[in-house]
């Protein structure tokens, strides 16, 4: 219980934090607006994914990449004919 007031009294905190922040905001020096997370200790980051392509994943992995050339990724498939139910 006692937990969830301080993360209560964190959420008000840092929400006044940003305001404040915002309010005083360089917008030549910083574009990128203050949000109540920045201020927060209890807010948990997640780490952004990183993109990659097959060959940098291959590579990585220690196997080797090497793309079909003369397939076609994915064949079209043609719809099955409606079925009557006479």
């Amino acid at each position: 219980m006692a937990e969830a007031k301080r993360q209560h009294d964190w959420h008000i905190a840092s929400s006044v934090m940003a305001l404040t922040a915002e309010i005083n905001r360089d917008r030549k020096r910083r574009r990128k607006p203050f949000k109540p997370d920045d201020f927060n200790p209890y807010t948990v980051t997640r780490p952004v994914p990183v993109k990659a392509t097959v060959e940098q994943v291959a590579h990585l992995l220690g196997a080797v990449f090497q793309p079909r050339e003369n397939e076609s990724p994915c064949p079209k498939s043609e719809p099955d004919p409606p079925m009557s139910n006479c």
